[in-house]
């Protein structure tokens, strides 16, 4: 009897296999063909608070780029002024004392302040703040007259205007960078 019930057994299992396949199948089909009638509407409590949700993010974004921004220029305003003061100030005390190297400090404070006004420039993207955006400008174009004065070789009473207003726009240009660190 024993033999009889293994010989048999593999022959259950595959008729019952059979029945739970052609089950799940019929079930299957029965399932997935249903169709639900009505309209799809969004519950609108939950979507005013999704776009809600999604506008508080996008603006929270927006005014971190604009902050980061704004925080970097002026940062690089800080820098790049006191490279060029440093590299104009070199010249002028060269120049006041009759050094022999004024011509070379004066290149040097030329090509300094060049550099110096091309990354500030690179800094004042789209997302500065307008007013900050306006005073940097405005600085980089004093710096920019100031080396090519300087360039020149202007004489001192030309130099010592363009100073003036190179110094008002560099004045200018920190004020409206004071809350930006």
């Amino acid at each position: 009897m024993t033999t009889r019930y293994v010989t048999y057994m593999p022959l259950l299992d595959r008729v019952g296999l059979v029945a739970a396949l052609a089950a799940v199948t019929a079930g299957a089909l029965v399932g997935c063909t249903s169709q639900v009638d009505g309209v799809a509407e969004a519950n609108q409590t939950d979507l005013s608070s999704y776009k809600s949700t999604v506008s508080a993010a996008a603006s929270a974004s927006r005014a971190a780029a604009v902050d980061l921004a704004t925080v970097t220029a002026c940062n690089t305003l800080r820098t790049v002024n006191t490279s060029s003061v440093r590299s104009f100030n070199a010249y002028i005390d060269a120049s006041n004392d009759g050094a022999a190297d004024a011509d070379t400090k004066a290149d040097a404070a030329v090509t300094t302040m060049r550099a110096n006004g091309t990354d500030l420039d690179a800094k004042i993207t789209a997302d500065v703040l307008p007013n900050i955006a306006t005073e940097l400008r405005a600085y980089s174009t004093e710096n920019t007259k100031l080396a090519d004065a300087l360039q020149r070789r202007a004489p001192t009473d030309q130099l010592n205007s363009v100073i003036d207003s190179y110094n008002a726009s560099k004045d200018l240009a920190r004020t409206a960078c004071e809350a930006y660190r």
